[in-house]
């Protein structure tokens, strides 16, 4: 058969073998925010960032990761949904296109058959012909809103954010703020976890319940620790860091002492110092002990009610207490960076 009945098949294929684009529209969700996604294979996260700030603010070299930090230029941060959406959809445009070509060569083909012949031949193509830029809708609406203090960009993400995923910033206070949220949220939310999971597994309820408490610990910790490192840093007179300093309680004090004038026996009374010394050594049993008790943790807590060998339990009263001390140290230690201590 001449390669004249495919003539248009044949141009269709030469220009989809040139470089062919595709654009496809998307749209911000209710609020006005884009859907973006870390493109960091370890981390995926998806958060919003306004719509308006994207076009306004945002840099085309560098957009940050809100939770891991990761940096890419800005055609970077499709989602996943927006991929496939794209895939999809430039696949059925090449569907199209090929669909036109070969319907107009069935015609073609068809046209120059002779009328009047013993033996005639048509051509006819079923299958898609016509195509549909859809824009990529936009997934439901992120409740947790953020506006960077430093360059006043706009972005949205669920639980917790470290990195303004326009200029890159660490918010000491919106980072520190964020965790105290989540630990405060964990315990609100264990009654209905635990009935939620009980109608399946009561053993499973409550695994998940002692799991959720026993993870407090260690983010509080983390929480007081890097709000001291991102804050000392910043003041006029301050040494040099060593490593996980704020990870010790005296050692960090003194810091602060020579720095200020003052320390966290200063800031907190005596039983809340107490408490603290406690949270601290829990989180080294859970971090390197699995939460059994050592003679070192008794020495260093003075934490009398468990014996060596025995098992942390963490209660939801317990956390409550030490997150409220986390919180007085941590807005005591913003306060300097604001230039007001908080009394």
């Amino acid at each position: 058969m001449s390669r004249d009945y495919f003539r248009h098949t044949i141009k269709a294929l030469e220009e989809l073998n040139r470089t062919t684009t595709y654009s496809m529209p998307i749209l911000p969700d209710d609020d006005g925010y884009f859907d973006k996604e870390c493109p960091n294979e370890d981390c995926l996260s998806q958060f919003k960032v306004n719509a308006e700030d994207w076009e306004n603010l945002f840099s085309d070299e560098a957009v940050y990761c809100p939770f891991c930090g990761h940096t890419a230029s800005a055609n970077s941060w499709w989602t996943t949904e927006q991929l496939e959406q794209a895939e999809e959809q430039a696949t059925q445009m090449i569907s199209a296109k090929l669909g036109q070509a070969l319907s107009r060569d069935a015609k073609d083909f068809n046209r120059s058959q002779p009328r009047k012949s013993f033996v005639r031949m048509s051509m006819k193509y079923k299958g898609p012909t016509h195509f549909v830029n859809l824009p990529a809708e936009a997934l439901e609406e992120m409740e947790q809103k953020i506006q960077c203090d430093n360059c006043g960009a706009r972005y949205a993400v669920v639980w917790s954010a470290f990195y303004c995923p326009c200029c890159g910033q660490n918010s000491a206070k919106l980072t520190f703020n964020n965790t105290i949220d989540k630990v405060r949220a964990k315990i609100k939310n264990l009654d209905l976890i635990s009935q939620t999971i009980s109608q399946y597994s009561k053993d499973e309820a409550a695994r998940a319940c002692s799991s959720l408490l026993e993870s407090s610990i260690p983010d509080l910790v983390v929480a007081f620790q890097r709000v001291c490192e991102c804050v000392y840093p910043q003041l006029e007179n301050a040494k040099p860091l060593k490593r996980n300093v704020f990870q010790r309680l005296n050692d960090g004090s003194v810091l602060w002492k020579e720095l200020v004038g003052n320390g966290y026996e200063d800031w907190i009374d005596d039983h809340e110092m107490q408490a603290l010394k406690v949270l601290f050594q829990q989180r080294h049993l859970f971090q390197h002990q699995d939460g059994i008790v050592d003679q070192d943790y008794i020495a260093k807590s003075g934490d009398t009610h468990y014996r060596i060998g025995q098992h942390i339990i963490v209660k939801q009263s317990n956390v409550l207490k030490y997150t409220d001390i986390v919180e007085k140290i941590g807005n005591r230690v913003l306060g300097f960076l604001e230039g007001v201590a908080h009394e």
